[in-house]
């Protein structure tokens, strides 16, 4: 596939199914799924929209990590299914390792048409 400036990501996505806890602008927690991951951000699904352009804090489990993350995002798009994207700012150098270190376990893992 030719890839165009419309379809060009900076980072590959991968497919996963992780718990995710999202608290949101009103400072309450939303449980939810996290279906995709890559370095810049993830795709989750959540029992409630939030508002595009709303800053939140996710906490998410990563199994190449010790703990539990607690990353701040921004929602970049809120679809009518509850689908959210969040792309992550401010991280530390950890947690982008951290990361990282996870999407690499995902691509190992994953047949290259899965991603």
């Amino acid at each position: 596939m030719t890839q165009t400036p419309a379809n060009r990501r900076r980072f590959p996505r991968y497919r996963t199914d992780l718990p995710l806890r999202v608290r949101n602008h009103q400072e309450r927690d939303l449980d939810g799924c996290c279906i995709g991951i890559s370095e810049g951000g993830l795709g989750g699904i959540l029992p409630e929209p939030i508002p595009v352009g709303s800053v939140v804090q996710l906490r998410l489990s990563l199994p190449t990590h010790p703990t539990a993350l607690e990353v701040r995002a921004v929602v970049r798009h809120q679809l009518e299914d509850l689908r959210h994207g969040f792309e992550f700012v401010s991280l530390t150098e950890a947690e982008q390792l951290s990361i990282r270190q996870f999407c690499n376990e995902l691509a190992i893992q994953l047949p290259s048409r899965a991603r």
